[in-house]
């Protein structure tokens, strides 16, 4: 992505918050008088990172709404699937997700875009006397979550001392559910801002300003615990020939190919980053030079072994690799990492690609 194109969408989503904020404020206005309960809940959740918000609803949404419990299932549209993000009921296990269709009740509310409010679980035409771990035996209330007529996930309310729920109490909880969606859709559209901010737009990768952060961090930690630490930088061999011989968009797939590959071999405290352009960039902490050379070697041998088709004709893409392990004797920053595998890079380029080298702290003295 382009630095205009990044402004300009950062100042759109900028907007869009501001303009959710506006919204917001307006509702909490309306409610001063009547609401107490409801400017108590505005102070804690307008916050801008989902997890806190997900809290901040375990510790207040029971007290406030006066019931037993909530779920909150936040939906993902392309795969058509509600995944339990926050939640205070005993019996429910983290992570727990299920198919929109897998539950004729959320899916309702959200194919009608309306609550669907029930005094008595046990006759509900939904559930039919069948257990579920969502509610009890009292009333239950299903509501979607919407921002500008697009669902983003449904709350679910159930049980009192009372066991019973009356119109105010649903009209609150319809007041209670819009502050939930806007301060939700806030941190969404913030943590979106933020991840673009460290990641490539083609590759979804991190870019090289997030893999610079990153590698300087781990530098200074392998020069305090005396740690291991290695690098491969790796570069599609002719890829400008790829780009003139079948197009840009073709160079695209293959870049977005090749990044597949990367993650596939990336375990979890590894960094996968594009470096720029073609050039790709590994960071692996706590491994020795032995295992980046493995690594490297199963990145490039799959690379290699990919068919790419255009007009009908196959042909392969190979890449070169660079690989350099942090000497804490006689390397000084990340600058000195990265040029001894940048070097290594440069000599399995000159010695006929397709090809994994490994540099040495020596050819900072001969460079």
């Amino acid at each position: 992505m382009k630095p205009l194109d990044f402004d300009r969408l950062r100042w759109k989503e900028s907007e869009t918050v501001r303009s959710l904020l506006k919204k917001q404020n307006t509702l909490l206005g309306d409610s001063l008088e009547s609401l107490d309960r409801l400017i108590y809940l505005q102070k804690s959740i307008n916050l801008l990172s989902l997890q806190e918000i997900y809290k901040v609803m375990v510790e207040k949404l029971p007290f406030i709404l006066s019931i037993q419990y909530f779920s909150f299932f936040i939906f993902d549209k392309n795969r058509r699937r509600l995944s339990l993000a926050s939640h205070n009921h005993p019996d429910l296990e983290e992570g727990y997700s299920l198919y929109q269709n897998d539950s004729p009740i959320m899916k309702e509310a959200m194919a009608s875009g309306r609550y669907i409010f029930e005094q008595d679980f046990s006759v509900s035409r939904y559930f039919r006397g069948r257990k579920n771990p969502l509610f009890s035996c009292n009333f239950f209330v299903t509501i979607p979550l919407m921002i500008e007529n697009e669902i983003i996930g449904v709350l679910n309310l159930n049980d009192n001392e009372n066991g019973l729920y009356n119109v105010g109490d649903l009209d609150f909880a319809l007041n209670v559910s819009e502050f939930v969606a806007l301060s939700i859709s806030n941190a969404m559209l913030f943590e979106r801002a933020e991840k673009l901010s460290i990641t490539d737009g083609l590759t979804g990768l991190d870019n090289h300003q997030q893999m610079q952060t990153v590698l300087k961090n781990e530098v200074i930690r392998c020069k305090r615990y005396n740690s291991t630490l290695t690098v491969i930088i790796m570069d599609i061999d002719h890829f400008k020939q790829v780009n003139d011989t079948y197009g840009h968009q073709k160079g695209d797939e293959i870049l977005l190919e090749f990044s597949t590959i990367m993650k596939k071999f990336c375990r979890s405290n590894d960094l996968a980053a594009r470096y720029g352009g073609e050039e790709f960039f590994l960071v692996l902490p706590e491994t020795p030079i032995g295992g980046a050379l493995h690594i490297a070697e199963r990145i490039r041998e799959e690379m290699a072994s990919q068919k790419f088709q255009s007009k009908g004709k196959d042909f392969h893409v190979t890449v070169s690799c660079g690989i350099a392990e942090f000497d804490t004797a006689r390397m000084q920053s990340a600058a000195d990492l990265i040029k001894v595998s940048d070097l290594a890079l440069y000599k399995a380029k000159n010695e006929g690609r397709n090809r994994t080298i490994q540099g040495n702290a020596d050819d900072l003295i001969d460079a």
